[in-house]
């Protein structure tokens, strides 16, 4: 996937970006046209992009934590409360997407300090109201390529996505919210590497 180690990295706004470095961008679409779509920032800013034939769109359609099986490809949003990691946002990945920015890092979906996790679930573990997942993960590249594992507490009213690659860019549309990961070209363009959107009421949980 081409921006798959994009959406673990990056800042939120363009103006801290270094050139060619992709970042982040939250908000609703304001105007799709063709090959350009017009995006109201989350912080109040309206950005005019660019999809080549290289831009990845997804879609998220509602799902629930029954949904979530042993050896599912998953990614947790979680914070730290009381010295464990609670989940506040959960996507599952359809199967051709496993893989999609595997690791455990940084996040930047609330202002309180958050991760992303993007792996494997290896074993579901009801405790009390809530279900504990394990999760495993790999992350770096060659020699420095690591394994982890995280143990992530998921609340029974968890928000609950399955994620998918949309059959075209028809599911682009003004008023919908979207999460993108954009990068700024030398030209001073902005180009969309990849799109998620969502259908049958969900939003983005990214």
């Amino acid at each position: 996937m081409i921006a798959g180690a994009a959406l673990a990295l990056g800042a939120t706004l363009p103006a801290e970006a270094n050139e060619q470095e992709p970042y982040r961008v939250r908000g609703t679409l304001e105007s799709v046209e063709s090959d350009k779509l017009t995006v109201n920032t989350r912080e109040g800013e309206a950005l005019d992009l660019t999809l080549n034939d290289a831009s990845r769109v997804m879609v998220v359609r509602p799902a629930s934590l029954d949904d979530v099986k042993q050896g599912d490809y998953v990614g947790l949003t979680s914070i730290d409360s009381d010295g464990k990691r609670v989940a506040i946002s959960m996507h599952i990945f359809a199967e051709d997407l496993r893989g999609t920015a595997e690791g455990h890092g940084p996040w930047d979906l609330v202002k309180e300090p958050n991760t992303m996790t993007n792996a494997t679930v290896a074993e579901i573990e009801e405790v009390g109201d809530q279900r504990e997942l394990k999760v495993r993960y790999k992350q770096g590249e060659g020699e420095q390529k690591t394994e982890g594992s995280q143990a992530i507490y998921v609340p029974d009213d968890l928000s609950v996505v399955k994620m998918a690659k949309a059959s075209d860019r028809s599911v682009l549309k003004p008023d919908k919210e979207a999460f993108l990961v954009v990068r700024d070209d030398a030209d001073g363009s902005r180009t969309v590497l990849a799109v998620v959107v969502g259908e049958e009421g969900a939003t983005p949980p990214m």
